[in-house]
């Protein structure tokens, strides 16, 4: 099935203050991603496995998800980087975690600002010390699993 716009925009624009879809997409924010085994639906009627879950900054409690491509087209975030480094840490949690995650990461609060320095200083690096390994599997399972460790300010 491919991408309704229509669909989405009947999906969203209930759970939006405005009524108008080109206002209503300025409320939404991404606040997650997820990777799920079975397939899914985007509210447009697209099956999907990558789940980009946005939320409302006027009315918060409306939490929502739409795929990877609607997500880009609604709310201008290219989500392509952020799902590829997020399969390669969850395939191989002693693999280096792409820009795009770590920031993602940083900003829903799964990392601290410490770790996320480290990360960005190894994100390319192929040989780290054990301690380090070590370090970088416990943080990238963090972020694998979506574990909080701070609250956003």
């Amino acid at each position: 099935m491919s991408h309704n716009f229509e669909n989405l925009k009947r999906h969203i624009l209930p759970l939006s203050n405005s009524d108008d879809f080109y206002s209503a997409k300025n409320e939404w924010k991404l606040v997650g991603v997820e990777i799920q085994e079975d397939w899914d639906q985007c509210p447009c009627g697209k099956d999907i496995k990558e789940l980009c879950y946005i939320e409302n900054q006027l009315n918060g409690n409306k939490k929502t998800y739409v795929g990877n491509v609607c997500v880009n087209q609604f709310i201008g975030i290219e989500t392509g980087n952020l799902f590829a480094g997020l399969k390669r840490i969850a395939k191989d949690n002693t693999a280096n975690a792409n820009e795009d995650l770590i920031i993602h990461a940083y900003n829903l609060g799964y990392i601290y600002e410490k770790e996320y320095k480290f990360l960005m200083e190894t994100r390319r690096k192929r040989s780290l010390s054990d301690k380090q390994k070590a370090w970088k599997e416990k943080i990238n399972r963090r972020i694998v699993n979506k574990t909080v460790v701070r609250k956003n300010t």
